[in-house]
């Protein structure tokens, strides 16, 4: 009996050491949190569709006004081009030789912007000076179709 006593006192003791070791041990793990934001930019323009005329037989500089609504959250870069979509080599490298756009002054900057762009044509004085390029131009007759593609790329840097 002596045993059994000594033996339940011993594991009511261990039993209590570890209780208590157990709970006086305090267990802290810090892990880092970081949050990653992509850089972004986009831009909408102010109308879903703009026609823009070119009458070749009375070359004016034409230029239209476009707003664009730029949102970023990163420094961006506005691109504007055209592309021309004839099948008429000649036309096609007169239109892109002489397209021409103007961005206003405003830096770059975060947010919402709103810019103007005036896009156009610089054509008047490539035909006074190349009369052999009017002549070409003028050869096909009347062509009323669609030449190509205003477009507008705004990108993060």
């Amino acid at each position: 009996m002596k045993k059994i006593n000594f033996v339940t006192l011993f594991i009511i003791s261990l039993f209590l050491i570890s209780s208590l070791s157990f709970s006086q041990t305090q267990d802290n793990v810090s892990i880092p949190v970081f949050v990653s934001i992509p850089s972004y930019a986009s831009i909408e323009v102010d109308t879903n569709r703009m026609d823009y005329e070119l009458d070749l037989s009375s070359p004016q500089n034409m230029e239209k006004d476009i707003n664009v609504r730029i949102i970023a959250n990163t420094p961006y870069q506005v691109d504007v081009g055209f592309v021309a979509s004839v099948e008429n080599t000649t036309l096609s490298e007169f239109l892109n030789e002489c397209f021409t756009y103007q961005i206003d002054s405003k830096e770059p900057t975060l947010g919402v912007i709103e810019r103007s762009i005036s896009v156009g044509f610089n054509f008047k004085d490539t035909l006074q000076n190349n009369s052999e390029l009017e002549e070409e131009l003028m050869k096909n007759g009347e062509f009323n179709d669609k030449v190509g593609n205003f477009i507008f790329t705004v990108f993060a840097i």
